[in-house]
């Protein structure tokens, strides 16, 4: 039982990470991918894919603070604090090489949060999704690989739709 609702939060979590790539506006983008993030450790949590949910966990409280900065410059101290808690949070949970991807992926996001550019933001966000599928796969979060995968393609037709169409 256990391991089916690990992947029903797994499937909310990336429908939610599909939706925020359609933003056109950061601050909606933000607030999705919040959410997205808090069901995603559920999921980790539930798979025991501890180095997931850590990260999940600092990336959402990232991500909603990073909402208090949109209209102003995020402290650059405060992006030194989170890369230096991200590193022991993967310290701390290190299993194998693949334990590493998580932490990839949040550095990558970190950026996304320092961007103000929503072309770089949508070229980001196609890497980020490809590491966490990766993961995902790795630790049996089928339904969220699978949904991964095609977050990783409404990235792409993101990219085309508002950036190369124009």
């Amino acid at each position: 039982m256990q391991f089916i609702i690990a992947q029903i939060m797994g499937i909310i979590g990336a429908c939610l990470a599909m939706l925020a790539t359609q933003m056109k506006y950061k601050k909606k983008y933000l607030f999705i991918y919040a959410l997205s993030y808090m069901f995603f450790v559920v999921n980790m949590i539930l798979l025991k894919a501890y180095s997931g949910a850590v990260n999940c966990i600092l990336l959402t409280l990232l991500t909603l603070i990073s909402t208090k900065y949109e209209n102003k410059k995020f402290p650059i101290g405060l992006a030194g604090i989170f890369s230096v808690v991200i590193l022991i949070g993967n310290v701390i949970t290190y299993n194998n090489i693949f334990s590493l991807l998580p932490a990839v992926a949040s550095y990558i996001y970190l950026f996304i949060l320092l961007s103000k550019n929503m072309k770089i933001i949508r070229k980001s966000t196609v890497l980020l999704r490809l590491l966490w599928a990766i993961y995902d796969f790795i630790v049996k979060a089928y339904t969220t690989f699978i949904l991964d995968i095609f977050s990783f393609i409404s990235s792409i037709i993101a990219i085309y739709r508002l950036d190369l169409k124009k």
